[in-house]
């Protein structure tokens, strides 16, 4: 993926001699990707050696794109095959059941909280630089997976491969939004989307195949071999960024800042994966995360007062109201999708307890099928109308109306003929991602676009580990008290509501009556958690609707646009 500066997006807005990118205005996400073309350079038509060097351009880019997209395959397969197997393959292979989500905690908070260092990285030292310490990484971390013999060495060999991983999906990222028009990212990045969507579609019946035939062990072999192939080739065809202006100063990387920010990230993670699940929330690991937290906060931000590339972060989203609000509307919606993903597999079971259909199996896959979809459509809306805001909008209110439909029951999950509004979900999910992340890059200077990716990410990653862990402890609180409430007029009522607790299947030998308070107790308890998540998604539409224009310098002719539009 080669080389030249991309024109900056300034150059989209009216003023189409204005240089400065610290003085450049974007008056809106919507009005900047309206407006013609960004010109070309004056450009000496090449002849000779010089068309030579373009055709071998060309080519390096043929083969660059397929290796990192072969490397963004090899990193969900994986995600997949650890997530069907960590449990009833790999622990138990390893004697270890008990401690086997450690497998999949470990790697998955060290990709969320290392994913602004490659941001960082990716500014300071280049996109290839970056994304050859990330594809690096991962292929050792996969190597040393495929030599594992104990739990400890597994855990270990996942932390190396999480923090290799969170690196090359931002990073490719970052690389197609150098080289397309802003108009044009969504569409490109559905690519990305179709790429990761084959990977997780492969990667548990696929790998669980590799592993019942020749042990767990080599399905890392294969990832590895096959990252190494990626690896290879990325780096013979990756040609390094070329700075725009050579005379100005790079950042530098803030080694303490970058630790400060990892730590801050990962400690509220540990402790919400930790609360609940495998430690109460009253156990004292638990409580030292949670009070370390505002610590490491507070030496984060004590670290960025001094004038930094974090500092201008800061900067930004405290000059920039949209920012905020965008990320505000990222955590409620991901946090509703979680509670509901989460809980659709018990609630679909409860309703139809009576009448099994199977279709359980199925609802969540239609969901993830349709999200790359949506985020095409999304492209292609985008790059013909120029105006992710408002299709931002429209989305939300779309999704609202969808997620009351399943929260109140109105759409039965449980029969197959409501796959079609399984399949809108995921549509309505992909085409809020792309307006969302379009939207950010429209409003952020060039320069930042890579860190609040970034942090974009992380919030997408602590509000889905928010949505799991709230939801499921408000569901069990809500059906513990509901089966107290329903069956304590029966004698051995302790003992049915321990069955219950652990499987709706242990209640089919209770008495009838029973089983429909049982069954009505889980189902009304899943659907009070699905409407608080509704009052969430409210939240953030108000966030959406609070922030019609996105400013990067206000000017009275921009103020007297939003008041009209807001009129």
């Amino acid at each position: 993926m080669a080389t030249a500066s991309p024109t900056e997006r300034g150059d989209l807005s009216e003023s189409h001699d204005h240089d400065d990118d610290d003085l450049e205005r974007r008056p809106s996400a919507d009005r900047l990707l309206a407006d013609h073309d960004p010109p070309a350079p004056d450009v000496v038509t090449p002849t000779g050696a010089s068309n030579l060097v373009l055709r071998r351009r060309r080519w390096l880019l043929y083969l660059a794109a397929p290796s990192a997209l072969l490397c963004m395959f090899t990193i969900n397969f994986d995600l997949l095959f650890l997530s069907t197997n960590y449990s009833k393959r790999i622990a138990s292979d390893l004697r270890q059941l008990s401690n086997a989500v450690w497998i999949i905690l470990v790697g998955s908070i060290t990709e969320t909280a290392s994913q602004p260092f490659y941001a960082y990285l990716s500014n300071v030292q280049g996109r290839k630089r970056a994304f050859l310490l990330a594809a690096s990484l991962t292929t050792i971390g996969f190597l040393l997976c495929s030599l594992s013999t104990k739990l400890v060495h597994l855990i270990l060999s996942r932390l190396v491969v999480g923090s290799g991983c969170a690196g090359v999906p931002l990073v490719v990222t970052v690389m197609i939004n150098d080289k397309v028009p802003l108009r044009d990212f969504a569409l490109w990045r559905s690519l990305l989307i179709f790429v990761q969507m084959a990977g997780d579609i492969s990667g548990g019946p696929l790998g669980s195949a590799i592993a019942d035939a020749s042990g767990w062990q080599t399905v890392f072999r294969v990832e590895t071999l096959v990252m190494l192939c990626g690896l290879a080739v990325a780096s013979g065809t990756l040609q390094l960024s070329h700075d725009r202006d050579r005379d100005s100063p790079k950042p530098q990387l803030d080694l303490l800042q970058s630790f400060l920010l990892f730590v801050a990230i990962a400690l509220p993670l540990f402790a919400l994966n930790l609360g609940g699940v495998i430690l109460p929330w009253s156990h004292p690991a638990v409580i030292v995360l949670l009070a370390c937290t505002p610590v490491a906060l507070g030496g984060l931000m004590l670290a960025s007062t001094r004038p930094s590339a974090t500092y201008s972060l800061l900067r930004t989203l405290r000059g920039q109201p949209a920012v905020p609000a965008l990320f505000t509307a990222a955590f409620f919606v991901v946090y509703a999708f979680n509670a509901l993903t989460y809980n659709m597999v018990v609630y679909i079971e409860a309703r139809s307890f009576n009448d099994p259909t199977g279709f359980g199996d199925w609802a969540l896959s239609c969901i993830f099928f349709s999200r790359p979809l949506g985020t095409f459509l999304a492209g292609l809306f985008i790059k013909r109308y120029r105006a992710p805001w408002t299709l931002l909008r429209c989305n939300m209110a779309i999704y609202f109306v969808l997620y009351i439909l399943v929260s109140t029951g109105i759409i039965p999950l449980e029969k197959p003929a409501t796959a079609p509004y399984l399949l809108l979900i995921g549509l309505s999910l992909g085409v809020f991602e792309s307006c969302l992340i379009v939207s950010l890059f429209a409003t952020v200077e060039k320069k930042e676009q890579a860190s609040f990716l970034a942090i974009f990410n992380v919030v997408v990653a602590f509000a889905g580990d928010v949505g799991v862990g709230v939801s499921l402890a408000l569901t069990a609180n809500f059906i513990r008290n509901g089966l107290y409430r329903e069956l304590a007029s029966m004698p051995n009522h302790e003992e049915v509501i321990s069955k219950a607790l652990e499987s709706l299947e242990s209640i089919r030998n209770i008495p009838e009556a029973e089983q429909v308070k049982v069954i009505s107790v889980y189902i009304n308890s899943i659907e009070k958690v699905l409407a608080i998540s509704c009052a969430t998604l409210l939240l953030g539409i108000a966030t959406t609707i609070s922030q019609k224009v996105i400013y990067r310098d206000e000017s009275d002719s921009e103020i007297r646009v939003e008041r009209e539009d807001m009129d």
